[in-house]
């Protein structure tokens, strides 16, 4: 029913039409429908966008940055060291998914003293989200204290 044949009703007529009839209440419901269609669309979009990051190769810096996570746990005072935040190599293996990341850092030696050190890590990416520690396996650490 069209709204202006709804305002032509008397008010004994209106009440007799079921409320699904009434013009207010047909454009609230096509609203209704198209919000909710628009969301379930909007929602399941994000969710394929997350999918795809978690199955994307890890980048260098990000390989960089959980280097220094297992770096940080084989130190004895982790919370005293410093890496430096962009300087490092890194060699990827895309086909293995192996990963060779070297930097340098400064820890606290035996008599208190900050020293420069070198590192290496050697690790496999397995699968995943590239910042969960389970997605990755170390194959070795290598920490060298610089001359």
């Amino acid at each position: 029913m069209k709204y202006s044949e709804w305002k032509t009703l008397s008010t004994d007529e209106r009440r007799s039409v079921g409320w699904h009839r009434h013009p207010h209440i047909r454009t609230a419901t096509l609203f209704a429908m198209v919000f909710a269609i628009t969301f379930i669309i909007v929602v399941l979009g994000i969710s394929k966008n997350s999918t795809i990051h978690l199955n994307r190769k890890p980048t260098a810096k990000e390989a960089f940055i959980m280097a220094k996570l297992f770096v940080k746990e084989k130190l004895k005072q982790p919370q005293k060291a410093v890496f430096p935040n962009t300087a490092f190599k890194s060699v990827i293996d895309t086909i293995t998914n192996s990963y060779q990341v070297q930097s340098t850092l400064k820890i606290e030696n035996d008599s208190g003293k900050m020293e420069q050190s070198a590192w290496e890590v050697k690790m496999l990416y397995t699968d995943g989200d590239w910042a969960d520690k389970n997605s990755w396996q170390v194959e070795n650490i290598d920490i060298v204290p610089k001359p």
